[in-house]
């Protein structure tokens, strides 16, 4: 279940040693399931959750409860920003223990798993004028070629939802970043497939989690923001400079569309 292994080339964070220990590839993989059904469990629970709120609401009126207008009242509670960040609340409570807990072995704290350390504060400022250029090019794009921005986003333009913002820009950077350039990067990052492997495939899975919320242009320029997110996190030794700018992408989409509604 456990192996050594020796931190990546050029990565400037301490070198493991003997005693120290990253996760299985394998293990990660399966983990990685574990926290893909976490993932659908936690849209379950808040749906049912909700759909059981409903049906207490009309019992205590003395009222009969149709089962189907009850569905349909979820369903469109569900595209709600509310039911958003709920569904999001309830998957970060479920994951996020389990991964803390995984990550611990006998020789190595869930920090170093994680790659929660310390990095040159001087890479920052090359890193946010990175995400500016990405930032700008995407919005010359969106405009040049007039995408369409989708049910989604039109959904969240201009709702000024202070829950779901926080969860943007605060859950969702930590959380998507431990496992994926966290956890995840770690446990790949010493085998076969190297660095340039591991960039990819945490970059697809990333693009994935984003899937069905997103057109194709969208989703392609997800990807390229994980290939961002992965070079900073090899560069560094660390997960928290891609969490930090996670963090500044999604600010900035929270002012744009939540509370400026601009698509």
């Amino acid at each position: 279940m456990e192996h050594t292994a020796s931190s990546p080339a050029g990565d400037p964070s301490e070198n493991f040693t003997s005693e120290q220990v990253v996760p299985a590839p394998w293990r990660a993989t399966g983990w990685l399931v574990v926290f893909a059904l976490l993932h659908f469990i936690g849209v379950f629970f808040y749906i049912a959750g909700y759909g059981g709120y409903l049906g207490a609401q009309l019992g205590a009126q003395g009222q009969v409860m149709d089962p189907a207008a009850i569905q349909a009242q979820v369903a469109a509670h569900a595209a709600t920003p509310g039911a958003m960040a709920g569904m999001y609340l309830a998957q970060f409570a479920l994951i996020l223990p389990v991964l803390l807990l995984v990550s611990r072995f006998k020789h190595q704290s869930a920090g170093q798993t994680l790659a929660i350390r310390a990095f040159p504060t001087n890479q920052i400022l090359p890193w946010i004028a990175v995400l500016a250029a990405f930032l700008a090019t995407q919005f010359i794009v969106y405009r040049l070629f007039q995408i369409d921005a989708g049910e989604f986003l039109q959904t969240l333009a201009g709702s000024k939802h202070l829950l779901l913002a926080l969860v943007l820009v605060i859950a969702a950077p930590l959380l998507e970043e431990l496992v994926f350039r966290g956890y995840l990067f770690q446990a790949w990052r010493n085998t076969r497939l190297g660095f340039s492997g591991t960039l990819l495939l945490t970059s697809v899975l990333f693009t994935l989690l984003h899937w069905g919320q997103y057109n194709l242009v969208q989703l392609g320029f997800i990807f390229a923001f994980a290939l961002i997110l992965g070079l900073a996190r090899e560069k560094s030794g660390s997960v928290l400079l891609p969490m930090l700018l996670h963090l500044c992408n999604n600010l900035f989409a929270a002012v744009v569309v939540l509370y400026l509604g601009i698509l």
